[in-house]
Protein backbone atom coordinates (compact mmCIF):
# COMPACT_ATOMS: atom_id res chain seq x y z
CA UNK A 1 0.00 0.00 0.00
CA UNK A 2 2.96 2.56 0.70
CA UNK A 3 3.46 2.72 -3.21
CA UNK A 4 -0.53 3.43 -3.15
CA UNK A 5 0.33 6.23 -1.40
CA UNK A 6 3.55 7.14 -3.15
CA UNK A 7 1.95 6.79 -6.12
CA UNK A 8 -1.47 8.58 -5.42
CA UNK A 9 0.09 11.31 -3.79
CA UNK A 10 2.29 12.03 -6.77
CA UNK A 11 -0.81 13.26 -8.48
CA UNK A 12 -1.75 16.11 -7.29
CA UNK A 13 -1.46 17.55 -9.98
CA UNK A 14 -3.30 19.55 -12.46
CA UNK A 15 -2.46 20.90 -14.49
CA UNK A 16 -0.66 20.76 -15.59
CA UNK A 17 6.66 25.94 -11.52
CA UNK A 18 10.75 26.22 -11.89
CA UNK A 19 13.19 28.88 -11.32
CA UNK A 20 16.12 28.55 -10.11
CA UNK A 21 14.74 26.92 -7.25
CA UNK A 22 12.74 30.34 -5.87
CA UNK A 23 11.00 29.19 -2.79
CA UNK A 24 7.79 27.23 -3.13
CA UNK A 25 4.56 28.92 -3.02
CA UNK A 26 1.93 27.45 -1.49
CA UNK A 27 -2.11 27.21 -2.23
CA UNK A 28 -3.28 30.10 -0.65
CA UNK A 29 -6.53 29.79 2.01
CA UNK A 30 -7.84 32.89 -0.35
CA UNK A 31 -8.84 33.49 -3.92
CA UNK A 32 -7.14 36.96 -4.77
CA UNK A 33 -9.59 39.76 -6.49
CA UNK A 34 -9.65 39.15 -10.57
CA UNK A 35 -7.53 42.17 -11.29
CA UNK A 36 -9.25 45.12 -13.51
CA UNK A 37 -7.95 45.47 -16.68
CA UNK A 38 -7.07 48.84 -17.47
CA UNK A 39 -8.88 50.70 -20.22
CA UNK A 40 -6.66 49.77 -23.05
CA UNK A 41 -8.15 46.13 -22.84
CA UNK A 42 -11.91 47.00 -24.20
CA UNK A 43 -9.66 47.71 -27.95
CA UNK A 44 -8.05 44.65 -27.24
CA UNK A 45 -9.04 41.79 -28.90
CA UNK A 46 -7.65 38.15 -27.20
CA UNK A 47 -6.72 35.72 -29.52
CA UNK A 48 -7.84 31.74 -28.89
CA UNK A 49 -4.46 29.19 -28.47
CA UNK A 50 -5.15 25.54 -27.99
CA UNK A 51 -2.71 23.34 -25.81
CA UNK A 52 -0.50 21.03 -27.53
CA UNK A 53 -0.44 17.36 -26.64
CA UNK A 54 3.24 17.53 -25.39
CA UNK A 55 2.96 20.09 -23.09
CA UNK A 56 4.29 18.46 -19.93
CA UNK A 57 3.11 18.67 -16.14
CA UNK A 58 5.15 16.82 -13.63
CA UNK A 59 4.78 16.00 -9.73
CA UNK A 60 6.46 15.19 -6.61
CA UNK A 61 5.39 13.96 -3.39
CA UNK A 62 8.30 14.14 -1.11
CA UNK A 63 8.20 12.17 1.92
CA UNK A 64 10.56 11.41 5.02
CA UNK A 65 12.36 8.46 3.53
CA UNK A 66 11.62 8.96 -0.12
CA UNK A 67 10.38 11.52 -2.97
CA UNK A 68 7.89 9.66 -5.39
CA UNK A 69 7.44 11.41 -8.55
CA UNK A 70 5.15 11.00 -11.73
CA UNK A 71 3.63 12.71 -14.63
CA UNK A 72 0.38 13.78 -16.37
CA UNK A 73 -0.93 14.33 -19.48
CA UNK A 74 -2.68 17.38 -20.78
CA UNK A 75 -6.32 16.74 -21.96
CA UNK A 76 -8.45 20.11 -23.14
CA UNK A 77 -7.53 23.59 -22.42
CA UNK A 78 -8.09 26.52 -24.12
CA UNK A 79 -6.17 30.00 -23.48
CA UNK A 80 -7.73 33.66 -24.38
CA UNK A 81 -4.54 35.76 -24.72
CA UNK A 82 -4.81 39.44 -24.95
CA UNK A 83 -0.50 39.78 -26.30
CA UNK A 84 -1.50 43.89 -25.60
CA UNK A 85 -2.70 43.53 -21.99
CA UNK A 86 -1.62 39.83 -20.62
CA UNK A 87 -4.55 41.27 -17.75
CA UNK A 88 -7.62 40.63 -20.20
CA UNK A 89 -6.96 36.98 -20.11
CA UNK A 90 -9.03 34.07 -19.62
CA UNK A 91 -8.08 30.57 -19.20
CA UNK A 92 -9.16 26.59 -18.42
CA UNK A 93 -7.46 23.52 -18.68
CA UNK A 94 -8.20 19.87 -17.95
CA UNK A 95 -5.86 17.22 -17.13
CA UNK A 96 -7.21 13.63 -17.35
CA UNK A 97 -6.46 11.90 -13.88
CA UNK A 98 -7.06 8.33 -15.21
CA UNK A 99 -3.73 8.62 -17.54
CA UNK A 100 -0.92 9.65 -14.52
CA UNK A 101 2.03 7.73 -14.45
CA UNK A 102 4.56 7.09 -11.55
CA UNK A 103 7.87 6.71 -12.11
CA UNK A 104 8.71 3.27 -10.79
CA UNK A 105 12.49 4.43 -10.13
CA UNK A 106 11.06 6.70 -7.39
CA UNK A 107 9.55 3.93 -5.02
CA UNK A 108 11.55 2.53 -2.72
CA UNK A 109 13.05 -0.51 -2.68
CA UNK A 110 10.32 -2.67 -0.09
CA UNK A 111 7.11 -0.71 -1.41
CA UNK A 112 4.33 -2.99 -0.96
CA UNK A 113 2.70 -3.17 -4.26
CA UNK A 114 0.78 -6.57 -3.80
CA UNK A 115 -0.63 -7.71 -7.43
CA UNK A 116 -0.78 -4.09 -8.36
CA UNK A 117 1.36 -1.81 -10.64
CA UNK A 118 2.16 1.78 -8.79
CA UNK A 119 -0.17 3.42 -11.55
CA UNK A 120 -3.14 1.45 -10.41
CA UNK A 121 -2.46 2.30 -6.72
CA UNK A 122 -2.39 6.38 -7.18
CA UNK A 123 -5.50 5.92 -9.08
CA UNK A 124 -7.36 4.09 -6.08
CA UNK A 125 -6.41 6.70 -3.68
CA UNK A 126 -7.71 9.33 -6.36
CA UNK A 127 -11.15 7.30 -5.91
CA UNK A 128 -10.46 5.69 -9.45
CA UNK A 129 -9.94 2.41 -8.70
CA UNK A 130 -11.86 -0.79 -10.63
CA UNK A 131 -14.78 -1.26 -7.87
CA UNK A 132 -15.56 1.99 -7.52
CA UNK A 133 -19.02 3.56 -9.29
CA UNK A 134 -18.42 4.09 -12.98
CA UNK A 135 -20.79 6.87 -12.24
CA UNK A 136 -18.38 8.25 -9.66
CA UNK A 137 -14.83 7.42 -11.46
CA UNK A 138 -16.78 9.60 -14.37
CA UNK A 139 -17.05 12.26 -12.20
CA UNK A 140 -13.23 12.41 -10.34
CA UNK A 141 -11.63 11.54 -13.79
CA UNK A 142 -10.20 14.64 -14.75
CA UNK A 143 -9.25 17.73 -12.81
CA UNK A 144 -9.60 21.46 -13.86
CA UNK A 145 -8.15 24.58 -13.50
CA UNK A 146 -10.00 27.83 -14.08
CA UNK A 147 -7.72 31.52 -14.26
CA UNK A 148 -9.36 33.97 -12.40
CA UNK A 149 -6.53 37.02 -12.77
CA UNK A 150 -3.33 37.67 -14.48
CA UNK A 151 -1.25 39.59 -11.73
CA UNK A 152 1.88 41.79 -11.69
CA UNK A 153 3.66 40.92 -14.92
CA UNK A 154 7.11 42.21 -15.24
CA UNK A 155 5.85 43.85 -18.69
CA UNK A 156 2.51 44.92 -19.97
CA UNK A 157 2.58 42.83 -23.35
CA UNK A 158 4.25 40.06 -25.37
CA UNK A 159 5.76 40.59 -28.43
CA UNK A 160 5.67 37.70 -31.16
CA UNK A 161 7.16 39.88 -33.78
CA UNK A 162 10.31 40.63 -32.39
CA UNK A 163 13.47 38.91 -33.30
CA UNK A 164 14.30 39.35 -29.42
CA UNK A 165 11.86 37.18 -28.08
CA UNK A 166 10.47 39.31 -24.70
CA UNK A 167 9.77 36.47 -21.64
CA UNK A 168 7.53 37.74 -18.72
CA UNK A 169 7.22 36.77 -15.31
CA UNK A 170 3.53 36.99 -13.94
CA UNK A 171 1.30 35.65 -11.25
CA UNK A 172 -1.70 33.83 -12.16
CA UNK A 173 -4.67 33.03 -9.68
CA UNK A 174 -7.29 30.74 -10.03
CA UNK A 175 -9.08 27.78 -8.59
CA UNK A 176 -7.90 23.84 -9.31
CA UNK A 177 -10.78 21.30 -8.98
CA UNK A 178 -9.42 17.41 -8.16
CA UNK A 179 -11.09 15.05 -6.59
CA UNK A 180 -14.31 16.84 -6.45
CA UNK A 181 -12.62 19.61 -4.25
CA UNK A 182 -11.92 22.87 -5.41
CA UNK A 183 -9.20 25.12 -3.54
CA UNK A 184 -7.63 28.65 -4.85
CA UNK A 185 -4.17 28.56 -5.98
CA UNK A 186 -1.65 30.95 -7.18
CA UNK A 187 1.60 30.26 -8.78
CA UNK A 188 4.21 32.20 -10.69
CA UNK A 189 4.53 31.62 -14.34
CA UNK A 190 7.30 32.66 -17.31
CA UNK A 191 5.49 33.29 -20.39
CA UNK A 192 7.62 32.98 -23.66
CA UNK A 193 6.91 33.36 -27.17
CA UNK A 194 8.51 30.90 -29.32
CA UNK A 195 9.87 30.67 -33.04
CA UNK A 196 7.49 30.02 -35.84
CA UNK A 197 7.70 29.81 -39.28
CA UNK A 198 6.86 33.05 -41.31
CA UNK A 199 3.17 32.74 -41.65
CA UNK A 200 2.56 30.20 -38.97
CA UNK A 201 0.64 30.28 -36.17
CA UNK A 202 1.44 32.42 -32.92
CA UNK A 203 3.17 29.68 -30.28
CA UNK A 204 3.74 30.14 -26.71
CA UNK A 205 5.54 28.38 -23.80
CA UNK A 206 3.98 29.04 -20.33
CA UNK A 207 6.34 27.48 -17.83
CA UNK A 208 6.01 27.77 -14.03
CA UNK A 209 8.74 29.75 -12.19
CA UNK A 210 9.16 27.72 -9.37
CA UNK A 211 7.14 24.30 -7.57
CA UNK A 212 3.33 24.86 -7.12
CA UNK A 213 2.71 23.28 -3.91
CA UNK A 214 -0.78 21.60 -3.08
CA UNK A 215 -1.96 20.20 0.08
CA UNK A 216 -3.98 17.15 -0.37
CA UNK A 217 -5.94 16.80 2.89
CA UNK A 218 -7.94 19.80 1.50
CA UNK A 219 -8.54 17.27 -1.12
CA UNK A 220 -9.61 14.89 0.46
CA UNK A 221 -6.57 12.39 -1.19
CA UNK A 222 -5.59 9.35 1.09
CA UNK A 223 -4.77 5.69 0.68
CA UNK A 224 -8.08 4.02 -0.30
CA UNK A 225 -8.76 0.25 -1.22
CA UNK A 226 -9.88 -0.94 -4.91
CA UNK A 227 -13.81 0.14 -3.88
CA UNK A 228 -12.68 3.87 -2.79
CA UNK A 229 -12.95 3.21 1.16
CA UNK A 230 -10.25 4.99 3.13
CA UNK A 231 -7.93 3.20 4.75
CA UNK A 232 -6.34 4.72 7.68
CA UNK A 233 -3.93 1.63 8.29
CA UNK A 234 -2.51 2.22 4.56
CA UNK A 235 -2.19 6.03 4.96
CA UNK A 236 -0.32 5.48 8.69
CA UNK A 237 2.06 2.89 7.05
CA UNK A 238 2.57 5.20 3.55
CA UNK A 239 3.35 8.80 5.85
CA UNK A 240 6.62 7.51 6.02
CA UNK A 241 6.88 7.80 2.26
CA UNK A 242 4.46 10.40 1.59
CA UNK A 243 3.92 13.55 2.47
CA UNK A 244 1.40 16.29 2.84
CA UNK A 245 2.09 18.27 -0.09
CA UNK A 246 2.71 17.50 -3.83
CA UNK A 247 4.77 19.74 -5.71
CA UNK A 248 3.53 20.63 -9.13
CA UNK A 249 5.86 21.79 -11.97
CA UNK A 250 4.97 21.99 -15.62
CA UNK A 251 5.52 23.93 -19.26
CA UNK A 252 2.02 24.48 -21.22
CA UNK A 253 2.95 24.89 -25.22
CA UNK A 254 0.31 26.89 -26.89
CA UNK A 255 -0.49 27.67 -30.69
CA UNK A 256 -2.68 30.10 -31.50
CA UNK A 257 -6.63 29.00 -33.83
CA UNK A 258 -6.53 29.75 -37.20
CA UNK A 259 -8.48 33.05 -37.79
CA UNK A 260 -11.85 32.83 -39.32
Amino acid sequence: MKAAAYALMGFVLCSGCSKQEAPARRTEPWLANPSASSNAASNSAPQTFHFAPDSSIRFSVPGKKAKVSGRLPLGEGTLRLDTRDLKNTSASIDVDLTKLSIDADTLPENAELGSSTPDALALQWLELGPDVAPERRRELSAARFELSSVENPSAPALDFGGRAKNQVRASVVGTLLIHGFRAPVRCDVLLKPLESAPGAPKRLSIRSAGALVLALAPHDISARGPSGIADALAMARASEWIGKNARVEFELLAEADADK
